[in-house]
């Protein structure tokens, strides 16, 4: 059996690749790269690489694909291409030129009110276990952390003088978030109950001690949300987020320091927040129009 032939621009996937192992980047990250690039290079192998066969090969992937699927192969192409260019195997900066689709606008599923309310109802907070999940929504629903976050919270990284938490986000950047006055006077509490555990530093834990598992935290989500009679939105991490993410806007927050408070590297990201405030916003501006206070002074 012959071995395959390895082509030019399969050598410069595997070097790409191996640029992103020597960076650090998460073996989940290179798979998804592998797993999307792999049929380009295929097709850059027979048809070549120009602007003209980039625009027939995205043609292809409309014909079968959705919008959204589409944008995450032209995200994945564009950051190939530019390894490409960069490292003088291309003379042409493609990158540059390909755009990627327009994607409908969509809004992230949040909890209102009443369904917060409820959900922070459900745990029983009598119990060890039920006090620990009690204090691990109000960690999401008051400093909007992504779920690697929390589960990557120890115990030093919480000051309770300060009422701050230091956090891990994405590429192993630390930020500060604040924690609000139920959130800290009922952290102080659990770190009381939650007690000493050698060579166990993680905030959330296990009855017996261990760290507590992504799976771990979306089934208990999943309960508590089925126990407080929430329909029609799923109750996950990321929804907490999100909710977080829309209240601190709507209750004055702005959009710059929510940039911050979430970690995220592009303002545009929380753009939508400010979209989806709707109501609350007018309310506001109705309440605090400097032509109208300037009337009424």
């Amino acid at each position: 059996m012959k071995a395959k032939k390895e082509t030019l621009f399969s050598l410069y996937l595997e070097d790409f690749l191996l640029c992103g192992r020597v960076e650090g980047k998460k073996a989940k990250t290179l798979r998804w790269y592998q797993e999307i690039l792999t049929p380009f290079v295929a097709f850059v192998d027979r048809e070549g690489l120009s602007q003209a066969s980039l625009r027939k090969y995205v043609n292809e992937l409309f014909n079968r694909l959705k919008v959204t699927s589409v944008d995450t192969h032209v995200r994945a192409m564009k950051t190939f291409l530019r390894f490409l260019y960069k490292e003088g195997h291309i003379e042409e900066d493609l990158a540059a030129t390909l755009k990627r689709p327009r994607l409908p606008k969509q809004f992230p599923h949040v909890l209102n009110d009443e369904q917060v309310i409820a959900l922070l109802k459900a745990p029983d907070k009598k119990t060890w276990e039920g006090f620990r999940n009690y204090v691990m929504l109000l960690t999401f629903l008051d400093t909007g952390l992504r779920l690697s976050e929390l589960l990557g919270l120890t115990v030093d990284k919480v000051n309770l003088i300060k009422g701050s938490l230091l956090v891990t986000g994405k590429g192993s950047k630390d930020r500060e978030v604040y924690m609000g006055r139920t959130l800290k006077k009922e952290m102080a509490r659990w770190l009381k109950m939650r007690g000493f555990h050698a060579y166990e530093e993680h905030v959330f834990i296990t009855r017996d001690g261990r760290p507590l598992k992504k799976r771990h935290v979306q089934q208990i989500l999943s309960r508590l949300a089925k126990k407080a009679g929430i329909e029609g939105v799923r109750c996950s991490p990321h929804t907490l987020r999100h909710t977080f993410a829309t209240n601190f806007i709507r209750n004055g927050g702005d959009v710059f320091t929510l940039q911050r408070l979430l970690g995220h590297a592009n303002i545009e990201t929380c753009m939508v927040y400010v979209h989806m405030g709707g109501k609350h916003l007018q309310e506001a501006v109705l309440r605090f129009s400097p032509v109208d206070r300037l009337e009424r002074g």
